[in-house]
């Protein structure tokens, strides 16, 4: 084989050797970007996940805000109710207790 065979022949290896290097170094950095953009991804997830719950949580603290006041508000309204009809009771059992104390 000629000298200048050979060196044509190293030549092309040295390209190749240096293609497969740059080949594996962009393959790194594509690997390292896609990871990095998938941590980044996974933590706007997370984070929009924690701003739904949030959000979620409010509308359950509202609804049961609301549900409480109606359940006093009725309570209220009972309450009320047994008032005035204890209030209208209370002159009979007067009238019938008047009535056993006199009566005997």
């Amino acid at each position: 084989m000629s000298l200048e065979a050979i060196t044509k022949i190293r030549s092309v290896e040295e390209n190749m050797d240096q293609a497969r290097a740059d080949a594996r170094s962009r393959a790194q950095k594509l690997a390292a970007d896609a990871e990095r953009e998938g941590r980044v991804l996974l933590q706007q997830g997370r984070e929009q996940a924690a701003k739904a719950a949030a959000a979620e949580m409010g509308k359950a603290e509202e609804a049961a805000v609301k549900r409480r006041e109606e359940i006093l508000a009725k309570a209220e309204q009972d309450c009320e109710a047994l008032k005035k009809e204890a209030g209208a009771r209370m002159g009979k059992a007067a009238q019938a207790i008047l009535e056993r104390v006199v009566g005997n």
